[in-house]
């Protein structure tokens, strides 16, 4: 029986990901180098520490590794700045009702506590009985720690969870977890998702997944 959802942030309830593009091509634009915005949709949820040296590469910038912690925290504050963050249509609405009918829910995000804070506001964070900040894990997606750490504070089994991703790393993190996995085509087409057990175009086709549940 399913007993409890799993919820990624960026590009899942929140369509946040094209600011954090902005943010990491401002970066790199200062020191003479640019990157793509697929390559961030494609590397949502690894670790920011991660991403950087795979982004230096593709940009061709080099920078030291005693600077890569300043360069993230400068990053992550420039993203808080410019972001003008949008909901999808009827997340929270759906969030809400699946709630109402008797779920366990958490939000698991790669982002850090303070970029997650500037997307929930207090009242929508009480919403979930648990949030995982990929500042609360060393090892981020696609290990299945995220997951594995929610559900463990859920006090469910891996086999009662279901994760909500949009992107390639998170359902691969949801796998390793030994979690049913719903694909979301918010930000990348259904060939990103295919180990996803299930895909929808949108967060509120979750409703005919999850029945009323019987405790």
């Amino acid at each position: 029986m399913i007993k409890a959802i799993l919820f990624d942030l960026d590009g899942v309830i929140v369509d946040s990901l094209y600011y954090h593009y902005l943010a990491w091509e401002k970066m790199f634009n200062d020191r003479g180098g640019s990157i793509s915005l697929q390559s961030v949709y494609l590397h949502e949820g690894r670790n920011s520490f991660e991403i950087l040296p795979l982004f230096c590469k593709e940009a061709g910038v080099d920078i030291p590794k005693e600077e890569h912690t300043d360069f993230i925290e400068a990053k992550r504050a420039y993203y808080r700045e410019i972001a003008q963050l949008k909901y999808y249509p009827n997340a929270f609405e759906t969030i809400a009702e699946l709630k109402a009918r008797g779920f366990k829910l958490a939000l698991v995000t790669a982002s850090a506590r303070k970029n997650m804070e500037k997307s929930v506001n207090p009242e929508r964070q009480k919403l979930f009985d648990v949030i995982v900040t990929g500042t609360d894990i060393p090892r981020a997606k696609p290990n299945p720690d995220p997951y594995l750490t929610a559900q463990r504070m859920l006090d469910v089994r891996p086999e009662e969870c279901v994760v909500i991703e949009n992107a390639p790393l998170g359902v691969e993190s949801a796998k390793n977890a030994e979690m049913i996995c719903v694909g979301v085509e918010s930000t990348l087409g259904r060939e990103y998702l295919q180990q996803a057990d299930f895909i929808i175009n949108e967060i509120s086709e979750l409703i005919g997944f999850f029945p009323v549940l019987r405790r």
